[in-house]
């Protein structure tokens, strides 16, 4: 995409769409945002809130931004340079970052850093390299990561995600994966804790809450 500009815009604005009509993880109902995230938070102007580490153009955290004005911090939208580029509309609440999420994560301590739809391009070699980055900057018992991401029920999985899995293999070598893989993942591999999975209905991608173990 880096080496085709005009499919990365294309691609940018497919990630857009392809939220349209689905319930999104600040909804009522879906994950306790104020529950686990406002309440103990830092209100100092300076004190990092939510971090979307990988966020596109920023629609995920402009949608935040408008449906809980009351987040104290800031809110920081991370991603490649041409990709950042491309997000000079967004409101000024949001800090725009350029980052590669290989690299030491420059915002630290934050409440929550946040992932949607990144570790399911990549096998679980590659997503521990990247999931190390984000422990590293994480404040035991008050960090926490929010990946946002399908899980793949063990019966009567719906078919868009698990067509989604087929395309994930052939695509990128990656996949979709069910309850027990993210456990493997995120707990056997990489040595997070995950304390809370948050599914809002069948179909529609889940939270998965994780601390420091």
């Amino acid at each position: 995409l880096m080496a085709h500009p005009p499919y990365g815009m294309q691609f940018n604005h497919h990630m857009g769409g392809y939220r349209q009509g689905r319930p999104s993880w600040m909804d009522p109902g879906f994950y306790p945002v104020e529950e686990r995230l406002i309440q103990g938070a830092k209100t100092d102007a300076d004190a990092a809130f939510l971090v979307d580490i990988a966020g596109g153009v920023g629609h995920d955290l402009d949608e935040f931004r408008r449906k809980v004005p009351h987040a104290p911090g800031r809110l920081v939208l991370q991603d490649l340079a041409p990709v950042i580029e491309q997000a000079q509309s967004l409101n000024s609440r949001i800090e725009k970052m350029v980052y590669n999420f290989y690299t030491e994560q420059p915002v630290k301590g934050a409440r929550a850093y946040y992932m949607h739809s990144t570790l399911h391009d990549w096998p679980d070699v590659e997503c521990v390299k990247i999931l190390d980055r984000v422990k590293e900057a994480m404040t035991p018992g008050y960090s926490r990561l929010l990946i946002n991401e399908n899980v793949i029920p063990p019966r009567a999985a719906q078919w868009e995600a698990t067509a989604l899995d087929i395309m994930m293999l052939t695509l990128l070598s990656s996949r979709e994966r069910t309850e027990a893989e993210w456990y493997s993942l995120l707990q056997d591999q990489a040595g997070l804790r995950i304390t809370g999975i948050y599914t809002a209905q069948n179909g529609v991608e889940s939270i998965i809450e994780c601390e420091l173990a």
